[in-house]
């Protein structure tokens, strides 16, 4: 009776373990959004923002498909955690057909019942205010392989 009690706590544990230590639905993290955000950028696909935004906007196309399949590549990806179901990232990457040319998106991603989700179209107002007071955590440099 002992190690079946045992056992059991054991496998409680580790499901808990589990269960909050995964930040990630249907195999996307929150850090995923701004990676998205910028390939459909380049990509100028207007029905992919919709799909990546928490409320659509009408000043996007949802018959809008991409015009390219360029993906950026080089890229800084830097997070900001307020809690389990809202960050902040900074993402700047470059054009992939244009030499030297940066582009820099800030955002809020949150989590919905649709998944992660950015929280607003364009960038974020005193997006320098609100990130402040947290750890900022580069997930990735701008030429990391």
């Amino acid at each position: 009776m002992k190690k079946w009690i045992r056992s059991m706590s054991m496998l409680f544990l580790v499901m808990i373990a589990v269960a909050c230590g995964n930040d990630e639905i249907d195999g996307k993290g929150p850090d995923t959004i701004p990676i998205e955000w910028a390939n459909a950028h380049v990509q100028k696909d207007q029905s992919k923002k919709i799909e990546l935004l928490d409320k659509d906007k009408d000043i996007l196309d949802a018959d809008d498909g991409p015009d390219n399949d360029e993906t950026i590549q080089n890229y800084k990806l830097t997070e900001w955690k307020v809690d389990e179901n809202r960050y902040f990232y900074e993402i700047t990457y470059e054009y992939p057909s244009e030499t030297n040319k940066l582009k820099t998106d800030k955002m809020e991603v949150i989590h919905t019942d649709s998944g992660w989700k950015r929280a607003e179209y364009g960038d974020i107002r005193n997006f320098d205010k609100l990130v402040e007071d947290l750890e900022p955590d580069v997930i990735r440099e701008l030429h990391d392989e």
